[in-house]
C-alpha cells in the first residue's frame, strides 16, 4: 500500500492529505489565499471540545433548575 504524503492546512494547521481542496478539520477552501477563508453555505464551523462540554454542562444545570422548581411548586 502506497503511504500518502500530507500537509499542514495553511488556516488551522492540521495535517491533511497533500491533494486535498478542502480542510476536513477547519472546512477550509484550500484554493483560498489565507486572510480570505469563508465557509461555503451549510457548513458550520466545528466547536472545540471545550464549547461541546460547555453545552452540554448548561444543558444539565437547565434541566436540574427546572426540576427543582417542579419539586418546589408540588410541594
Amino acid at each position: 500500500m502506497e503511504s500518502q504524503t500530507t500537509k499542514k492546512c495553511p488556516f488551522c494547521a492540521e495535517d491533511i492529505l497533500a491533494e486535498a481542496v478542502k480542510c476536513k478539520h477547519c472546512g477550509a477552501d484550500l484554493n483560498a489565499k489565507k486572510g480570505s477563508f469563508k465557509l461555503t453555505k451549510g457548513d458550520k464551523p466545528k466547536e472545540g471540545l471545550f464549547l461541546q462540554t460547555m453545552n452540554c454542562g448548561c444543558a444539565v444545570i437547565f434541566i436540574i433548575i427546572i426540576l427543582i422548581i417542579v419539586m418546589m411548586v408540588l410541594n
